[in-house]
């Protein structure tokens, strides 16, 4: 055997055991770096991320909240896949994503007793591990928000549980959405709400909790995107029943008129 086929399957085994060792410790690396920067508990069942052509999948991701919360549940994703462009954050400062697909079976947004909630301190953590460290005395600039751009988004949401322990006794609501719905270069959240996705939430009520429960812009558009179908549908309820008393009020008129 010459010496260049000899290096061709040496070099051939230390690729596949490279790819077998990134395909194993990969899940475990990402959850810890996760649970450092978050304080939320990472468990992963499958994930490979081709470094060649840029495919993530994930599998059986659930993410529980941190110690100090009632209940553990936050998220469960059963299924996510993108397709990421690798040279673009490199070369634009952007990320680009060509296809994200991300199916969830059940998110729980919870409020603790003293006000707190999951989404917020998960929110927030993601803030202050972009801000970096202050550079010397006084208040340090807000952070940089990362640009990104998602070609294509498919978004199903199965279940939402909002679990309130604010008050003296828990109030638990548990919704079935059944959110499916796809997007189009999408560069921030509040695109997400088209009026499908608005429908779906407000069909249940859900205008006080979503105020209540999800921080920042995002939380006070979809309170406002929400709580404005609904009063729209008020509306639209009230200018019928109006329409169907003063039609009904004529008919009666004309019955009663004298006969010629």
């Amino acid at each position: 055997m010459s010496s260049a086929v000899k290096t061709c399957f040496f070099l051939g085994g230390v690729f596949a055991l490279a790819a077998l060792l990134w395909m194993v410790f990969l899940p475990t690396v990402v959850e810890h770096e996760l649970r450092a920067v978050t304080g939320f508990d990472f468990r992963v069942a499958v994930l490979t991320a081709n470094p060649f052509t840029g495919r993530v999948v994930v599998r059986g991701l659930a993410v529980n909240n941190p110690p100090g919360y009632p209940t553990p549940d936050f998220v469960q994703l059963r299924r996510l896949t993108a397709e990421v462009e690798l040279f673009s954050w490199m070369f634009s400062g952007r990320i680009v994503v060509d296809d994200l697909d991300l199916d969830t079976g059940k998110i729980v947004l919870v409020r603790r007793h003293d006000g707190r909630t999951n989404a917020g301190d998960f929110m927030a953590a993601f803030t202050r591990s972009g801000s970096g460290p202050a550079a010397g005395p006084g208040p340090s600039a807000p952070p940089k928000p990362t640009r990104y751009l998602v070609r294509k988004l498919h978004l199903r949401i199965d279940q939402l549980v909002v679990a309130d322990y604010s008050g003296a006794k828990l109030d638990e609501r548990t919704y079935g959405l059944n959110i499916d719905q796809t997007y189009v270069d999408v560069t921030g959240p509040r695109q997400l709400l088209v009026p499908g996705f608005v429908r779906s939430l407000q069909a249940f009520g859900l205008r006080h909790d979503i105020g209540r429960l999800i921080p920042g812009d995002f939380g006070s558009a979809l309170a406002a995107a929400v709580g404005g179908a609904a009063h729209i549908g008020e509306e639209v309820k009230g200018v019928g029943k109006k329409t169907g008393e003063y039609l009904k009020g004529l008919l009666d008129k004309l019955e009663q008129s004298p006969k010629q």
